[in-house]
């Protein structure tokens, strides 16, 4: 039996002891990181392409995760690590999806733990242990919110997503993973390396005028749709949406000719999960005035149907 589990801290070390007791043969340590063997397989750490490479052709019976969910140390990052520390967490919880698509069974272990020795003895098909083992540590205490527009609509639906089915979380009942990137993921073209700002000045010469959010999607097929705001005194002018993934670069073409409020839609295949996806708004065309809004980019994605 092969179980991986990821996790930090010391409820992952209780969760690993239990599994240790129960799943691996006498004398067999469990591993660190996805390499060969049976048993247990632990993930801890920044998430890597060699981890998830690794167990490509490798049976997953579970995977458990442990206190799944964004900025579960506890920690606040400073303003200038922000944008890092939410690209992190995304990679971890992309990892955990990832994985949870090849596992025969995902287990989430949060919260309260009063009842975690019966979900893992169950998992395990072995009877409780006859001598109660030592008890497992609290949550961390009250946990306060990460500052980060991205929380509600892109982190949280992807931490959700591992081991749910259609009608759970942000996955409907049509099975689709639903993600949003809004306006301050993105960059500015005009001030490279600046948050986007709320308009836009599209007068002057053809360019790059959003760009970003370098942040990584699951693997498959996806459909981007981008709500653009243009202001009355725009004139007619050609826009293209395209996304890097890392293999490849789709591209999509819209042209507008009035102002109002308008969405363009690219499909795009994501191969390398944990690669940070680039978008980029690009005008063709120079122009002598108007302004153009980015709101946000909506993201689904289809998953298949989980079996009854």
């Amino acid at each position: 039996m092969t179980i991986l589990l990821l996790g930090a801290g010391p409820r992952l070390a209780w969760v690993r002891s239990i599994l240790e007791t129960h799943c691996a043969p006498a004398g067999a340590p469990s591993e660190t990181g996805a390499e060969t063997g049976a048993g247990i397989v632990v993930f801890e750490g920044p998430p890597t392409h060699e981890a998830l490479l690794s167990l490509t052709d490798r049976p997953i019976d579970a995977l458990v995760l442990v206190d799944h969910f964004a900025f579960a140390d506890g920690a606040v990052p400073e303003a200038a690590a922000l944008a890092e520390a939410v690209r992190g967490e995304a990679q971890r919880a992309v990892l955990a999806l990832e994985l949870s698509r090849r596992a025969a069974r995902t287990l989430r272990l949060s919260g309260d733990a009063e009842d975690w020795l019966n979900v893992l003895t169950t998992l395990l098909a072995v009877p409780l242990p006859a001598e109660p083992p030592a008890t497992c540590p609290p949550p961390a205490g009250p946990i306060t919110p990460v500052a980060t527009p991205l929380l509600h609509s892109y982190l949280e639906p992807l931490f959700a997503a591992p081991g749910q089915g259609p009608s759970e979380g942000q996955i409907g009942s049509a099975g689709i993973l639903a993600l949003a990137w809004p306006r301050e993921a993105f960059l500015d073209g005009d001030a490279p390396g600046e948050t986007l700002p709320a308009t836009v000045e599209v007068a002057g010469r053809a360019r790059i005028l959003a760009y970003g959010p370098y942040l990584p999607l699951p693997a498959g097929d996806w459909q981007a749709t981008a709500f653009l705001g243009f202001s009355h005194d725009i004139g007619r002018l050609p826009f293209i949406l395209d996304a890097d993934t890392g293999g490849a670069v789709a591209r999509g073409f819209f042209e507008v000719e009035r102002g109002g409020i308008f969405t363009l839609v690219l499909d795009f295949k994501v191969t390398d999960a944990l690669h940070p996806i680039e978008l980029r708004l690009i005008s063709q065309d120079s122009a002598l005035e108007g302004q153009l809004a980015l709101i946000e980019v909506e993201l689904k994605q289809s998953l298949p149907q989980l079996p009854a």
